[in-house]
């Protein structure tokens, strides 16, 4: 089972994160966008969402969304 206060693939929220992250007009090769996205969606844990995204490869904003953006079945 998914911690649910981490934004992984799996989490119920992906969509939702994901539609917002891909609001940003230009990675700028760092996690600032996603953080803030995080940081809006309450009960999110940003650090360790954040962690969880650099070990599956999502280095940057835009790893996160165009690497990352399918869920894990």
């Amino acid at each position: 089972m998914t911690d649910a206060r981490l934004m992984v693939p799996e989490h119920p929220r992906w969509p939702e994160f994901l539609a917002e992250l891909s609001r940003a007009q230009r990675c700028h090769r760092t996690t600032e966008h996603a953080e803030a996205v995080l940081a809006s969606m309450p009960g999110m844990d940003v650090a360790g969402s954040l962690a969880a995204l650099r070990e599956l490869g999502g280095l940057c904003d835009c790893t996160i969304l165009f690497d990352l953006y399918e869920p894990v079945r």
